[in-house]
């Protein structure tokens, strides 16, 4: 009780009193409480570093009004949030399609009105290396992870935006690295945005070794191993207590098993597709060669992959084993990189909305239940009561619902997922229809 009313004490200094009415000790909920910590300006700012966790706002309890908007209201609020607008050459604004296509037909139902929005081109790439500093943490309406603006700080600091661009112009004429162009467009002379990583905050620092570990960075290191002969055991240990840290990217073969990671690419050359959700996050399980043994130790340097020196990726000779968030275990590309820590704003999947209204600032339309149409509009419409007739679940279209398996895994379809290893779990009567 006593952090409560600290917690709670600590937050209405920080309101007005217009909004205390609506709060009150058993409405606040202190989630992941912590001092506030300063530091050095950031590179590019002066803001400090916070080290504050997210709070879970409830507004319920005595001396609180019993409002419909309120009463089942749950909101998450970070005190290290950016309170202002983007950095807008990184945004595009967003057209609005009211979930119809170019003949004004509904494609997508649920779809229409909300809030102006303008999209973040967010960084899935991170082709760019050197030291980036985080300048700060946003919110983006387009996702429910935060985004991390950085600045790349090596060899830029004493450069104008126009000269910074002709630089990086320049830089990526002489490079060997072919670069795609959305990866282009996402960096703005040296200014980018990332998906932020839980506990990255303004002031600390980021790194990408996709094109491999620059020199001089841990002694007896080689930049291109081929071969275990190479590097000695202690500088692949210094190498990952050096690089193991939140937002930085590294290749699958040298994270070592047990290391939570995100933002995984399936290519050693594609950008990141998988675990990008607010929260989410997989798990490295394993190295395996090509015959399917473990590897272990500085065997994981001969898996094939890796960038040499003309920019041209060398043969691949085994898989990394990374299990998902929903429990399934798949193979990755040694070569195919990921980012190192969790996603940021976990706190993300208590909110409620409490209104009907905030959906529609969201731009989502009032969905209608199947059960509640026609029989002529919907499988489950029609008949007496609220019953459906006993059917099967089926979408509006038809087609079987809520657990039934619509495709076969591979060996069993020759055209299923041959990189899934073991399947997510599933309940004893998944998959099963009814009889």
């Amino acid at each position: 009780m006593t952090a409560l009313r600290t917690a709670s004490s600590a937050f209405r200094q920080s309101i007005s009193r217009a909004s205390l009415a609506s709060t009150s000790t058993a409405g606040i909920r202190a989630y992941a409480t912590s001092q506030e910590n300063a530091s050095e300006p950031t590179f590019g700012t002066t803001t400090t570093r916070i080290n504050v966790g997210a709070e879970i706002r409830r507004y319920d309890g005595k001396g609180v009004p019993r409002l419909n908007s309120t009463r089942n209201r749950i909101s998450i609020h970070h005190s290290h949030l950016w309170n202002k607008g983007p950095f807008k050459h990184l945004t595009i604004p967003k057209r609005k399609t009211g979930g119809r296509d170019q003949t004004g037909h509904i494609t997508t139902r649920f779809i229409g009105g909300g809030h102006k929005r303008r999209l973040r081109t967010v960084d899935f790439w991170r082709l760019y290396p050197g030291v980036h500093d985080v300048i700060r943490i946003e919110f983006d309406p387009g996702r429910s992870a935060h985004i991390a603006l950085i600045r790349r700080r090596q060899g830029t600091s004493d450069m104008t935006a126009e000269e910074l661009e002709k630089w990086a112009e320049e830089r990526a004429e002489e490079s060997k690295f072919k670069v795609p162009r959305q990866a282009a467009l996402s960096q703005k002379a040296g200014w980018s945005y990332i998906i932020a990583p839980d506990g990255l905050r303004a002031g600390d620092t980021v790194q990408s070794f996709r094109r491999g570990i620059p020199d001089g960075l841990v002694d007896g290191w080689t930049n291109n191993p081929q071969n275990g002969e190479e590097v000695s055991p202690r500088a692949l240990g210094l190498l990952r207590t050096a690089t193991l840290k939140p937002g930085n990217v590294l290749p699958l073969y040298l994270i070592p098993p047990g290391q939570i990671i995100h933002n995984i690419s399936f290519t050693a050359d594609g950008k990141a597709k998988a675990a990008r959700s607010a929260g989410c996050s997989a798990q490295v399980v394993a190295h395996h060669n090509k015959d399917g043994e473990a590897l272990g130790g500085l065997e994981v340097l001969t898996m094939g992959s890796q960038y040499d020196e003309f920019g041209n990726l060398s043969k691949q000779r085994g898989w990394v084993l990374v299990k998902m968030s929903s429990g399934e275990v798949r193979k990755f590309s040694p070569g195919a990189v990921a980012s190192v820590g969790t996603v940021s704003n976990k706190e993300w999947q208590h909110i409620n909305l409490g209104k009907a209204g905030r959906a529609r600032n969201l731009g989502r339309r009032p969905a209608v239940r199947g059960v509640a149409k026609n029989a002529t509009d919907h499988p489950h419409g029609g008949g007496k009561g609220k019953g459906k007739g006993g059917k099967q679940a089926h979408s509006w279209k038809g087609k079987l619902a809520r657990g039934v398996r619509t495709r076969r895994p591979y060996p069993m379809d020759k055209h299923g997922n041959r990189m899934v290893v073991t399947q997510r779990p599933r309940g004893p009567h998944s998959g099963q229809r009814k009889k």
